[in-house]
């Protein structure tokens, strides 16, 4: 699965923004404060409906604005295109869709790419206890074979 499109619409201090990656390696440049950061959350966001920087959704919403957009336009193994759609609405209803439609959660549709992230100020992840490490394979590992994430509580209580 690759990204193939990523398009913000007011979206921390993006207005409108539209990155098409190519097929190999993407390296992000640009001068401090140019939200280079900002555009890898945004594409996180529109993997897995929710920020990996902030727990806070209305801090995603661009200065003056009331909603937010993010899509992801993906392509699988076949080239089958999909189009990821997370957004936050007035009143702070995030809106989940994939292919148009209304899912619960990004995390259960197969037509989005794996993500993971890390950022050097959250040094929890090398500096921290196992048990945090543990955590974030655990979530890859989930992402990966979600058969094998309804194991996981059942090893915990052995």
């Amino acid at each position: 699965m690759r990204v193939t499109a990523v398009t913000l619409r007011d979206f921390r201090n993006y207005e409108r923004a539209e990155v098409a990656p190519g097929e190999g390696l993407t390296v992000v440049v640009g001068p401090n404060g140019a939200g280079k950061t900002n555009l890898l959350e945004a594409l996180y966001f529109g993997c897995t409906g929710r920020s990996p920087r902030t727990s806070n959704d209305r801090e995603l919403v661009r200065r003056g604005t009331r909603v937010t957009r993010v899509t992801v336009s993906t392509a699988g193994e076949s080239d089958v295109p999909h189009l990821l759609e997370v957004g936050l609405a007035p009143g702070d209803r995030r809106v989940l869709r994939v292919d148009g439609a209304a899912v619960e959660n990004m995390a259960l549709t197969e037509a989005r790419p794996l993500v993971s992230v890390f950022f050097p100020e959250r040094l929890e992840l090398v500096k921290g206890p196992p048990g945090t490490r543990r955590a974030h394979l655990d979530r890859l590992v989930a992402a990966l074979w979600p058969g094998r994430a309804a194991t996981r509580p059942a090893y915990s209580r052995a």
